[in-house]
């Protein structure tokens, strides 16, 4: 009988998910009951045939895998009812409304850095809504004099407070006190609106009982799981399942999350609850659900309308979970979603869900150790054989893969789920069992945004447990070998039903070492693919010249540039370049980096100051026009072996930082330095090295330039390298010339030195125009020593 089961509950959950691809809306619905049905098979099976009956720690344990697994199945019908059937978003354009309602926009920050706050103000100068209408709050909690002049910039209201009470929520209490708009819209720093963030969401308030609307947080870099398993084509940012899939299941049942940033809030609501909840380390929970149980809407948008900065290290990302997770158990014990007047039945049992969920670093653990327990230590957390577990187990395990599957439509997969959970698990569990028993206090503290590492690191402080983990899953191989091979046991059937569950375990924690070696950021500021012809303009022999161009990629502070060559003139420099896009005002800078081939030039080009409305149409340029770094959620699919593979190939080669070098030309020709008077370190090297001659010890007291000769090894467009018998230290400015290979003096920068075979050998980075003022004083007061290039 159970075997017919088995064969029969499979047969038809392998036909329906085949079907779901033909016809999706038809058989989602029955696969779904199909997975359903199957687990509760599955754990009424549990619970009356597979407890342990022999020692008190083996019934301990097989409690805590019988509870584990209970609430993995109360929570997976939750999903299931939550994706049963998607709420319809409206769209209500602002010509529905009865007037077009003023709108203050509120970005909070505390210590974020200037260069990313510019970028979400110039995203809020973007937005396309009446400007007479809006009003931007830089609500600094920082207190800091650039950030005031970034505001004026801007034309924003620099909003700071005396106290620093209650953290983010306070300071966004603050600014209400001090604004006036009918509606608040709420930023994180790093979050930029996208044009039509207010023209989507203003018109779903035509409805008055509406309080505030959710957009997803969505990322524009990637974040630790993308990122350093090479990933980022092929699977999704770890949050988006939750910010579009969930949320949107959510809004049936008015249990929408606010979130904390990307969500518009009706003003009186807010004055009625009392603005922001505070009191907790997450006030953006318990905001949203003080607001539910006064009786408002919630609704939540699908569409992407800002994006921001995910943690980009993996140590800051868990820094960020640890946050959520110790404030959601925070907000339950101080706001009880189930004792809470005004809450409906689904509302309690959502929130209870979302709390519960944040305890899934415990549930991982167990079914970590339980088949180590087994194998290691002979405890059983369940009494069955295996033929039981394939007509029972099995299909249910089926079910859920294949349903999850389909319903999740390429945005996250059971495996992925599995080793997100591991990865965080050992951390999360201390981080809930601390706070649910208070053992331990947190205060507010910002994610850090915007942080580069030129090293690879591997963050060994967060995965010491799965390492120990790791130990134990091999020992339990080891063992399993020893007892089949050495002393012959025959128990094999329970040793291998636990072996492959181990091996399961095992995929999770390889992977959680991969995310822990956090891969080198070089970039300052993310650069968005573009792939479009342009136009740049150039001096060349005192001439305007306008070429075409490709812009490869760009950023707000730079892009790279391809050209063909066959449509260029000759010898030219690239040293000054106006880049022209349609639509936007011409942006000028200078050339960094510039690389040949025999077909093309491809040109490093860093922008020169350009005004705040410049930056503006670049960051609108970046963000609204530019389609290409909009996440495509729906076509990423990677595997397991396919990212390990990717990470293997990559993980360990060195990677240089991206900024290219000119084509280098092979030299071996002498050439020599001018040592400058004022130059006093390079004067202690030369002079501790006993590299000068008595003649240029005179040259030292007299204060007057000399030369050193030092012999050329290569050179490009901006630098070269030099063998000299002398160290040199960085940022040491000199100036070099070489008759045989026809150089005429130029001023370059150190940027290297190493002893190599009893020399230095020294890198060198020529000092564009724009820099050579720098040096003006130099040419001005050493007249002399320049004739000695003439």
């Amino acid at each position: 009988m159970q075997i017919i089961y088995a064969e029969l509950i499979i047969s038809l959950i392998i036909i329906v998910f085949t079907l779901s691809y033909i016809k999706e809306n038809i058989f989602t619905k029955p696969l779904i009951i199909l997975c359903c049905i199957s687990n509760v098979v599955y754990i009424i099976w549990r619970i009356f045939f597979t407890f342990p009956e022999h020692g008190w720690v083996n019934w301990i344990a097989g409690f805590m895998l019988l509870l584990t697994e209970c609430i993995g199945f109360l929570q997976m019908v939750i999903f299931y009812t939550l994706v049963w059937n998607p709420v319809r978003e409206s769209k209500v354009p602002l010509e529905q409304l009865d007037h077009i309602p003023t709108v203050d926009l509120f970005i909070a920050t505390y210590n974020e850095p200037v260069s990313i706050l510019k970028k979400t103000l110039a995203g809020c100068k973007n937005i396309d809504y009446p400007k007479d209408r809006t009003q931007i709050y830089l609500c600094d909690d920082g207190d800091r004099v650039e950030v005031k002049k970034l505001a004026e910039q801007f034309g924003a209201l620099h909003c700071t407070r005396e106290d620093h009470m209650h953290a983010k929520a306070g300071n966004l209490n603050h600014a209400l006190k001090h604004s006036t708009g009918e509606f608040i819209a709420i930023f994180d720093a790093d979050m930029v609106p996208l044009k039509a963030f207010l023209t989507r969401t203003i018109g779903l308030f035509k409805d008055p009982k509406v309080a505030f609307v959710q957009t997803p947080q969505a990322f524009y870099n990637d974040d630790p799981y993308q990122y350093n398993t090479f990933s980022a084509e092929a699977i999704p940012n770890e949050q988006d399942f939750f910010m579009r899939t969930l949320q949107a299941g959510k809004a049936r049942f008015n249990a929408v999350m606010f979130v904390g940033s990307n969500a518009i809030f009706r003003r009186t609501v807010l004055d009625e609850i009392g603005g922001f909840a505070t009191g907790v380390i997450t006030e953006d929970m318990a905001t949203g659900m003080i607001i539910q149980s006064k009786g408002y809407k919630t609704l939540s948008v699908s569409d992407v309308l800002a994006m921001g900065l995910a943690p980009e290290s993996w140590g800051d990302m868990l820094k960020q979970r640890d946050r959520w997770c110790r404030g959601n158990i925070q907000c339950a014990k101080k706001w009880n979603p189930l004792t809470m007047p005004g809450l409906s039945i689904m509302q309690r049992i959502l929130y209870l869900d979302g709390l519960i969920y944040w305890f899934f670093g415990l549930f991982k653990m167990i079914y970590i150790l339980a088949p180590l327990a087994f194998v290691l230590l002979g405890i059983y957390s369940l009494n069955t054989d295996l033929i039981s577990i394939l007509e029972f187990w099995l299909p249910s395990f089926l079910g859920s893969f294949l349903s999850f599957k389909i319903v999740s439509k390429g945005k996250r997969s059971l495996i992925w789920s599995h080793i997100y959970d591991t990865s965080m698990a050992p951390r999360l569990t201390i981080s809930a069992l601390t706070e649910l028993f208070g053992l331990k206090q947190l205060n507010f503290k910002v994610t850090p945004k915007g942080a580069t590492s030129g090293k690879r690191e591997f963050h060994l402080a967060s995965v010491l447990p799965h390492i120990v983990l790791v130990g134990l899953t091999l020992l339990a191989f080891i063992e399993v070998g020893v007892d089949n091979f050495v002393f012959h046991i025959n128990n094999m059937t329970l040793f291998g039903m636990n072996i492959l569950w181990a091996i399961y375990n095992l995929l999770g924690l390889l992977m959680a070492l991969v995310v822990a070696f956090n891969q080198p950021r070089h970039r300052s500021t993310e650069r968005f693919p573009i792939n479009r012809d342009e136009h740049i303009q150039f001096i060349n022999q005192g001439r305007e010249v306008t070429a075409p161009t490709k812009i490869v990629d760009m950023s707000d502070r730079g892009a790279r540039l391809r050209i063909d060559k066959s449509r260029m003139e000759r010898n030219i420099s690239f040293e000054q370049l106006t880049l022209q896009i349609e639509k936007l005002e011409p942006i000028k800078g200078h050339r960094v980096w510039i690389a040949e081939t025999k077909e093309e030039l491809t040109i490093g080009l860093q922008f020169d100051d350009v005004s705040p409305q410049q930056y503006t149409e670049i960051i609108d340029y970046l963000f609204n026009e530019n389609e290409s770094k909009r996440t495509s959620f729906e076509s990423r699919r990677s595997h397991y072996l396919a990212t390990s593979t990717r990470f293997m190939r990559h993980g360990f080669k060195k990677r240089e930082p991206l900024q290219r070098q000119d084509s280098r030309h092979h030299i071996d020709e002498p050439a020599y330095l001018m040592i400058l008077p004022d130059e006093r370190i390079h004067l202690a090297a030369l002079e501790a090295a006993a590299a000068l001659s008595e003649k240029e010890e005179d040259y030292v007291r007299n204060s007057q330039p000399f030369e050193k000769q030092v012999h050329l090894v290569d050179l490009s467009l901006t630098g070269c390298q030099i063998i000299c018998s002398f160290p040199m230290n960085q940022k040491a400015r000199v100036i070099i010339r070489s008759n045989q290979a026809k150089m005429n003096r130029r001023e370059a920068e150190v940027v290297w030195s190493t002893r190599k075979r009893g020399n230095y050998l020294t890198g060198l980075r020529f000092v564009s125009e724009k820099d050579q003022a720098e040096l003006n004083h130099n040419r001005t007061q050493y007249s002399a020593g320049r004739n000695l290039f003439s």
